[in-house]
């Protein structure tokens, strides 16, 4: 029960309201002015939350990762080495001096002459520079492919009695790839196609590689076809083909780009151990496999300097895929900002 006592007149009130009123009481006033009791309030004046962009908050996420500072610099070194040093050295790859066979680093050959008397150096850049472009161009046909036959496949999967047909077509196709021995028949078609151009190295590895990347984006597909976004596109009639360049390739746009990141490095590894064995790039052209090729196990400095660039190389593109990668993935400890 309310005690009669306790209850306050209108003089009450307004004397209360006189009391609490700012412009009234200027102790009041001006504890309100004071900045400290006003810190949660947002500045006017001051500048607002920065708004980041995708690309921006990907950038800074990027470039936050050690890693990936240490990869794009021995890259960028090794890419400069490989377009420039070739113009500027005074020996070609097949430039001979019998003389100097078998010697080491000197002020003239800079990693040694092998056994044929051909400048180690000379060769391994340019065998640099043919990896490099085999690498790059054998990663994106790769993901092309990849991306074409996963997606549709996933995509047609749920479309009644044809589609089931056309997603098991695809599946088996991917499954008769699997089971193919792609080293015999890369062993068996590179000799031949090496008598018209070394760019057809490019296709042929890239014919053998896209199987497993091609099932992960199926799968990935089949999760997004279900969304409401998705299914919303397609009760509007909307073209299939603008459905997967519109909704499904943007949201798994971030795992591709990892994987083409990291086909660079296994394509350069399987085009060297080709040439290695004598089924890859052959004369009149150079890789990496081929200076190999020639070591000598008595003499380290005709396997060592290349094999150390090959494995620079493999190293700095695995370090930048792994740092796009955490960049990417928004559960790693690396893309807190």
């Amino acid at each position: 029960m309310t005690n009669p006592g306790g209850i306050r007149s209108t003089d009450d009130a307004s004397e209360l309201r006189r009391q609490t009123e700012p412009d009234a009481n200027p102790v009041m006033g001006s504890a309100l002015d004071d900045p400290t009791f006003r810190e949660d309030e947002p500045a006017g004046d001051g500048p607002g939350i920065e708004s980041l962009s995708r690309g921006e908050l990907l950038r800074r996420r990027f470039l936050r990762n050690r890693g990936a500072w240490v990869g794009m610099i021995i890259f960028t070194v090794l890419v400069l080495m490989a377009i420039f040093a070739p113009m500027f050295y005074q020996y070609g790859p097949f430039e001979r001096d019998l003389r100097n066979s078998l010697t080491g680093p000197s002020q003239f050959h800079w990693f040694g002459v092998n056994e044929n008397g051909l400048d180690i150096f000379a060769r391994t850049m340019a065998g640099l520079r043919i990896s490099l472009v085999i690498g790059l161009g054998t990663a994106v046909l790769t993901t092309f492919l990849a991306l074409v036959v996963g997606i549709t496949a996933g995509y047609i999967g749920g479309k009644g009695k044809w589609g089931a047909i056309g997603d098991g077509a695809l599946v088996n196709l991917i499954n008769l790839f699997l089971v193919i021995p792609s080293l015999l028949l890369l062993m068996l078609f590179s000799p031949v196609l090496q008598s018209a151009s070394w760019l057809w190295m490019i296709p042929l590895l890239a014919l053998f590689a896209w199987m497993l990347t091609a099932r992960v984006l199926r799968a990935m597909t089949q999760q997004l076809v279900r969304t409401e976004y998705v299914e919303a596109a397609k009760f509007m009639g909307v073209n299939p083909i603008i459905t997967m360049v519109r909704h499904i390739i943007p949201n798994i746009a971030s795992w591709i780009i990892i994987d083409t990141t990291l086909g660079v490095s296994a394509a350069i590894l399987g085009e060297t151990g080709l040439s290695f064995i004598g089924f890859g790039i052959q004369y009149p052209q150079v890789s990496l496999g081929t200076v190999l090729q020639d070591y000598n196990i008595s003499a380290p400095y005709t396997w060592i300097p290349p094999a150390a660039v090959l494995a620079a190389l493999v190293i700095s593109i695995n370090l930048m895929g792994e740092a796009l990668r955490d960049a990417l993935d928004p559960t790693s400890g690396s893309s807190r900002l």
